[in-house]
């Protein structure tokens, strides 16, 4: 009964809290002003235009089930999504508070809407992405 205990307690502190921790920070950044530390999607933020921002590694297991989806998203709205990887960008991702990967942050008008961890659904992606209009992209 003990070892149970404390095996569920190690599980609550390793897996459990950090992402409670970072959907807590993620809800804090909703309306802030979109950083502009990452080179590649700067003019789309300053334009206003819908932005998809999906930080990964390319040893998160996780990224590896949320890249594909990423993917068929891009290739529908082009120049709306932009993929950074949070280990070679270190400064994109302490800017946008990435503490794990994957990390989503959607972006309108140089504001952050949402930003979420973990894997993202396609259908709510292109929820967000729905209002583009072809011209935008």
């Amino acid at each position: 009964m003990k070892i149970a205990l404390i095996v569920f307690l190690v599980f609550a502190c390793l897996l459990v809290i950090p992402r409670l921790m970072m959907s807590f920070k993620a809800l804090r950044m909703k309306g802030k002003d979109a950083p502009l530390t990452h080179t590649a999607s700067q003019k789309r933020i300053q334009s206003g235009k819908k932005t998809v921002l999906y930080f990964h590694t390319l040893s998160c297991g996780a990224c590896k089930m949320q890249g594909p989806i990423i993917d068929k998203v891009k290739k529908r709205h082009g120049n709306t999504v932009f993929k950074i990887d949070a280990s070679q960008n270190r400064e994109a991702a302490i800017s946008y508070g990435v503490m794990g990967v994957p990390f989503v942050v959607f972006v309108e008008n140089g504001k952050i809407v949402k930003a979420t961890a973990g894997v993202q659904r396609e259908s709510a992606i292109e929820e967000f992405l729905q209002d583009s209009q072809k011209g935008d992209i």
